[in-house]
């Protein structure tokens, strides 16, 4: 299977969001709208998935992973303000290329969830139906049938079906098994080990069993980064110990010279990559690098021409700081398979909007990036790109659908010589105008 990428979100009652129309996304997606308009939200479902999916449930308070998740994201609050409780809030999320030989020949699949939200009678929420399916099914208009991998609890709670090669001999196609005691608190993407254990066929024999493998890998290596939540005195005092693994930065950012020792053991060109990045903001930077303090801890020396003495980060301007973490991110040899950054620009200099720019369009070509920004400063720097440019954008003051931008659209004034962020600083409507 190839390397999977995330297509699109479709929500259905959920929060702000209006995301009935597949708005595709591609390997690098540059998020723009005013405040409050559902990029975070549209971020959220992306979290809420992988830690679904990813964190260890917290047996002692009988709290399950999803129930952690969606907790996080707002718990019953997650149901639009303006739908009746109880309700259903949908969630559907479309992959690329997790297809299998043998099952369909489409080339996407999409995990459907249905999840029930009550705010008044007995406050919960729980998995009303989940389906993972293949094809561009996902509305009831739709014209093909698509290939289901599985459906939990559609037409009973607790109970499900999942399809199962047919034995040799008969013809090459699949059937439905049934499937019980399937929990309303947890993924079934996550049981599917579990819920086989007590099937006649062997794990193999399902077609899900390789895609649920190979999509969690995927999912699990989803990293995100918010510029507020970086904190600069921890990246800065911070002297992680040596032998931990992190080649990711954490999202508070204080394991960097740790992150940044273990790429440079890991790829003999990191350094010089790294250095030279340092080198396109401040030009008279002679050398960074990770270096021992202690016996088992590790911080940054940095050093700059004309000066013998070594500058710590302590030492460092708050944006100096901010851009050499995502140079670190952006640059890195072991980038995550799908890049989600909130507000780069926060705190940086506008001389190095378009270094930005370039670090992360470098790397969109090597996995999927989505990027949200309020800079137009910075967008000025994707006007080479407008198709990769999605705008969230007001339908009745309440809720938000996404708009994809195109040459077209902005032709005339382009050719006029403006560039993209001069669009969004004037709060032109056709790329979604002033907030009010």
């Amino acid at each position: 299977m190839s390397q999977p990428l995330f297509r699109f979100l479709a929500t259905k009652n959920y929060k702000n969001l209006s995301l009935d129309k597949n708005i595709n996304l591609t390997k690098i997606n540059i998020f723009i709208g005013s405040n409050g308009s559902g990029k975070s939200n549209f971020i959220n479902c992306l979290k809420f998935l992988k830690h679904s999916l990813t964190t260890i449930a917290d047996e002692s308070r009988g709290v399950s992973s999803f129930e952690n998740a969606v907790t996080q994201i707002g718990g019953n609050k997650i149901l639009d303000g303006e739908v009746a409780s109880p309700a259903v809030v949908r969630l559907a999320y479309c992959f690329s290329q997790i297809s299998q030989t043998g099952t369909s020949g489409r080339n996407s699949g999409i995990l459907d969830l249905k999840i029930y939200v009550d705010q008044k009678n007995q406050p919960r929420v729980s998995i009303a139906e989940e389906l993972l399916y293949s094809g561009e099914y996902l509305y009831e208009s739709a014209s093909s049938t698509p290939f289901y991998y599985y459906k939990f609890h559609n037409q009973e709670v607790g109970k499900g079906v999942v399809s199962v090669y047919n034995p040799p001999g008969q013809n090459s196609g699949t059937h439905f098994e049934t499937l019980d005691n399937i929990h309303t608190n947890s993924l079934g993407l996550s049981s599917i080990p579990r819920l086989l254990e007590s099937s006649q066929y062997p794990p193999e024999s399902t077609p899900v069993y390789r895609i649920r493998r190979e999509l969690i890998e995927f999912i699990s290596k989803w990293q995100f980064y918010n510029a507020n939540n970086m904190d600069l005195n921890q990246i800065r005092t911070a002297e992680p110990k040596i032998g931990a693994s992190d080649i990711y930065l954490s999202s508070s950012g204080e394991n960097l010279p740790l992150v940044l020792d273990n790429l440079i053991q890991q790829n003999i060109d990191f350094e010089d990559i790294i250095n030279k990045a340092m080198k396109s903001i401040l030009p008279k930077t002679r050398r960074l690098r990770p270096i021992r303090s202690g016996l088992l801890s590790l911080t940054v020396e940095w050093y700059f021409h004309d000066m013998n003495e070594a500058f710590y980060l302590n030492e460092m301007s708050d944006g100096t700081v901010r851009m050499l973490c995502w140079a670190t991110i952006l640059n890195s040899p072991k980038l995550p398979s799908l890049l989600v950054i909130d507000e780069p620009e926060l705190g940086l200099h506008v001389s190095w909007m378009p270094i930005l720019a370039e670090w992360i369009k470098k790397a969109a070509t090597q996995t999927q990036v989505i990027i949200t920004t309020h800079s137009p400063d910075l967008l000025d720097h994707f006007t080479d790109c407008l198709e990769n440019v999605l705008c969230f954008n007001s339908e009745d003051q309440m809720h938000f659908s996404i708009k994809t931008l195109s040459k077209e659209m902005l032709d005339t004034k382009l050719e006029e010589g403006w560039q993209l962020g001069d669009l969004y600083r004037v709060g032109d409507p056709s790329i979604g105008g002033w907030p009010w």
